[in-house]
């Protein structure tokens, strides 16, 4: 679907356009700003064929990209796999908003040289992709956009790379966070949270198979360490002694709820997972939740309850 009277916009989301059938649209449409194509399954297929021109297997698509546009705004996603950063230069030196999905990978030395690449670049979503230390540490240090976003929101899923170093490029990049979700997030809290604890305005904290190193007190720390908690979610697999400690909130603190995540192995054994699991994190199999414990503080008292399932 185009939209706009100067075709402006291509949103493509219909999964069966191709590279050859968008090559010529965005041909004509020399200020074509927007291009996202997330959605589209067979970019990189015709009648079950990969196209090839000039031995370049994007054929044109690639070639009017690099020599029409100066986009703003792109998404990527199935089949758009960028090889070489020149390639990309001269079409993505515009770029602001910038999201790569399922689908795309895209290669440690073209994530490392975005910033090079997107000189003005203020949003970034990468979805699905291996992120390291060295890409999130050049990301911050050489994109002035993003160096200076006022980032309050920070999910990470499945990046098995971030280790505890990690913690204080977090802590140190976006200090007014308000909500942080690791989940399935390498070794970062192998060590503590205590670079956590330094993010000051944090509301909602999720830490879900991060690394066994979170103490017992980590809900006590974390009440006296970040005033304006409400609620935080804790996985029994990270605790360094088996278990955590639950405290009386005093009065006057925002502490609502705490949810604390076991999983069916780690209940049977009465122990962490990752006392089964200390082979290395490759090899460690998905493991199942049993239960959930809730801890809910009212102005008058502590309820707790067992919920056989992951909240």
């Amino acid at each position: 679907m185009i939209i706009s009277g100067s075709y402006v916009f291509f949103p493509g989301t219909n999964l069966q356009v191709s590279m050859v059938s968008l090559a010529p649209v965005i041909r004509r449409n020399s200020n074509l700003s927007c291009l996202k194509t997330a959605g589209c399954r067979n970019l990189l297929f015709e009648q079950g064929e990969v196209q090839s021109t000039s031995g370049n297997k994007y054929g044109r698509f690639l070639q009017e990209i690099t020599s029409t546009c100066y986009l703003e705004d792109v998404e990527m996603g199935w089949a758009f796999c960028p090889v070489r950063v020149d390639d990309l230069i001269p079409s993505f030196s515009k770029v602001r908003r910038m999201t790569v999905g399922l689908g795309t990978t895209l290669p440690e030395n073209i994530l490392h040289a975005l910033p090079e690449i997107c000189p003005f670049l203020e949003s970034l979503v990468l979805r699905f992709q291996v992120i390291s230390d060295r890409v999130v540490r050049n990301l911050l240090e050489s994109s002035t956009n993003l160096q200076n976003c006022n980032l309050v929101e920070l999910l990470l899923s499945g990046c098995k790379l971030l280790d505890t170093s990690s913690q204080e490029i977090i802590s140190s990049g976006w200090p007014n966070l308000a909500c942080l979700q690791l989940e399935e997030c390498g070794q970062i809290t192998l060590d503590g949270v205590d670079s956590i604890l330094d993010c000051k305005a944090l509301e909602e904290v999720l830490l879900r198979h991060t690394g066994r190193g979170i103490g017992r007190t980590i809900i006590t720390d974390a009440i006296r360490e970040l005033p304006l908690l409400r609620k935080l979610a804790l996985d029994l697999c990270d605790a360094s002694e088996g278990g955590y400690d639950t405290p009386n909130v005093p009065e006057g603190k925002m502490m609502r709820s705490v949810r604390m995540s076991r999983c069916k192995k780690s209940a049977a054994a009465a122990r962490s997972c990752f006392g089964e699991a200390s082979s290395s994190s490759s090899n460690r199999k998905p493991v199942q939740h049993r239960e959930t414990i809730v801890l809910e503080w009212s102005s008058r008292q502590l309820t707790t309850t067992v919920v056989e399932e992951r909240l």
